[in-house]
């Protein structure tokens, strides 16, 4: 019986579930009938990463650290400084599905993921039903949202769950500050897929931190503490992400990805690009519309605020903002300007479903009910437009020839599955030199020399046909006198090195890679990552803290009942 009455309380929210669920599968369904993928910009760099994860899955091994299959067979460290986490379910996909039909059942569980966020949020938020379904729908379906999905995964992971971060943080502020967890779990989430991410939230928290403090003139100290707390449990559960930065990053004369403004948007071609088909650097109508007029319905300074932080981030998008000045600042952190365009849709979103959904229970039964059923072909037919151009190039397919490794980089084309293989002996398009030592970095020469495998015996070059191993390359060498060699493999702090079974001290060359002395002969070289113990103290300190959260959650009645 109470089972009955809780279904008969939740069937309105099944019902949106239902319609929510049909939209993201219909949505990831549109773009698996093409039966390809398409490489263009980060796709490379991303689908890289998962064929390294599927691979060491493969041959037993669970943590990946460097990219000794992928990545020109290196040894880049594109896993110890950029979080992978969410490509986990990716890879294992792999071995149930095919390469395309494995990449669009991940992409259905992140669009699900996203629609069930965002419907528990905003559901949270507002206590109602038919706004968390407009928002879910509104923002799931917001064109920039859609373009990250077609290659810029890492953002679109983080995406997902910005939602659930700003509600975390909305609670401890405005709200019941014993939701705290909700901000610290979104936060690592977040951190899990993209530490850019990370920044412009703060961003937008230090603004409404401002805006509370002012409005309000003070801040109860409990909300602070909750705040700190949240902060604390967050930085415990991304310590996994944290520890390699410390141990093999600071100081380490490491590069990362090109600092400063990549790309921009001007105003007018942001605002005419929304209005066009394909993917690309844009929101929704809807969303334009609401930006535009919004102003005539809102209520309520806390729905001002949200209003006034979605119109400064659309601003924030485009060239309006002087980023040219703020380029070579901590600003300048964010590389393209229209990743604030998911902060605006957010903002936007959560306001325009609120007061859509105001004006829907206004109408009479019938209406409403076929305007309610209606809305879900709203988002699918956002989703098509903004996908029917690349939908109709990757119908328009072309073999990808094959290439010696390393040689060239990856064209804009489509994928089948009979190429997949074939592609990863191609130059990645953007983030193929990401995490190289500064020494290699600052000469091309150098790193042309690395992703062809040569190496210098005694001075001479040598070209190399690494065998690749999880998180360790493999070299056969054999020297008429003993003398130095300068391997093609990166070296980081905590690269070993092993000559025939043995370990070896090294050092790091003039390109950042490894430079070892080796005796006459036949000599069996192999050059790995091992960690240091602190890495494995964070895994289970990690590990350690979401189970004491999810018991805290569990059974949170009996804590607050604490005084």
């Amino acid at each position: 019986m109470a089972i009955q009455n809780k279904i008969h309380k939740y069937r309105l929210d099944l019902l949106y579930l239902v319609f929510l669920t049909l939209a993201a599968g219909l949505s990831s369904l549109y773009l698996q009938q093409t039966h390809s993928l398409y490489a263009w910009s980060d796709w490379s760099f991303h689908v890289s990463r998962v064929e390294e994860i599927y691979q060491n899955l493969k041959s037993g091994h669970f943590f990946t650290y460097i990219a000794t299959r992928t990545f020109s067979k290196t040894g880049v460290g594109s896993f110890l400084f950029y979080p992978y986490f969410f490509f986990y379910p990716w890879a294992l996909l792999r071995f149930i599905a095919s390469p395309v039909n494995a990449f669009y059942g991940w992409y259905l569980l992140m669009t699900l993921t996203t629609v069930y966020l965002s419907y528990f949020s905003i559901k949270r938020f507002s206590q109602k039903s038919l706004p968390s379904l407009i928002f879910a729908l509104l923002y799931t379906f917001t064109p920039y949202r859609i373009y990250l999905g077609t290659a810029v995964f890492g953002e679109f992971i983080a995406v997902t769950f910005l939602p659930l971060v700003f509600l975390g943080y909305y609670e401890i502020l405005f709200r019941d500050q014993k939701k705290w967890y909700y901000l610290a779990i979104g936060g690592a989430l977040v951190a899990y897929a993209h530490l850019v991410s990370i920044m412009l939230i703060l961003e937008f928290f230090l603004i409404i931190f401002l805006i509370k403090l002012f409005s309000d003139h003070s801040l109860e100290l409990s909300r602070f503490l909750r705040l700190l707390l949240s902060g604390l449990i967050c930085f415990v559960l991304i310590l996994p992400i944290i520890v390699p930065f410390i141990t093999d990053f600071l100081g380490q004369g490491v590069s990362s990805a090109k600092p400063g403004i990549s790309y921009s948007i001007s105003f007018f071609k942001l605002l005419f690009s929304s209005f066009g088909f394909g993917r690309g650097w844009k929101l929704s109508f809807y969303l334009l519309a609401f930006l535009a007029l919004g102003w005539l319905w809102i209520k309520g300074s806390k729905d001002w605020i949200i209003y006034w932080l979605g119109i400064a981030s659309f601003i924030f998008a485009t060239t309006i903002l002087p980023w040219n000045f703020l380029s070579k600042t901590i600003f300048g952190e964010v590389q393209l300007t229209a990743r604030y365009l998911s902060y605006c849709a957010l903002f936007a979103s959560a306001l325009a479903a609120k007061y859509l959904a105001l004006a829907i229970e206004k109408l009479p039964g019938k209406k409403r009910q076929v305007i309610i059923g209606a809305l879900p072909i709203i988002g699918l037919l956002t989703f098509g437009a903004s996908m029917y151009l690349q939908v109709d190039i990757m119908k328009a397919y072309q073999p990808l020839a094959n290439v010696k490794a390393g040689t060239k980089k990856l064209p804009q084309v489509s994928i089948k599955n009979a190429d997949y293989r074939k592609l990863f002996n191609y130059r990645v398009v953007y983030g193929e030199y990401d995490y190289y030592p500064k020494r290699a970095n600052n000469s091309p020469a150098k790193l042309r020399s690395i992703v062809k495998h040569y190496a210098y015996v005694n001075g001479q070059r040598q070209i190399t046909n690494p065998i690749s191993g999880a998180n360790q390359l493999i070299y056969h060498l054999k020297l008429k006198k003993k003398g130095s060699v300068n391997l093609p493999a990166l070296a980081y702090h905590n690269t070993s090195v092993t000559v025939n079974g043995k370990k070896i001290s090294h050092r790091i060359s003039k390109r950042g890679t490894v430079l070892c002395q080796l005796s006459v002969g036949n000599n069996t070289v192999s050059v790995s990552y091992q960690p240091s113990n602190l890495y494995f103290w964070a895994i289970g300190l990690c590990m350690l803290a979401w189970l004491l959260l999810v018991f805290y959650i569990y059974y949170r009645p009996l804590f607050n009942q604490a005084p």
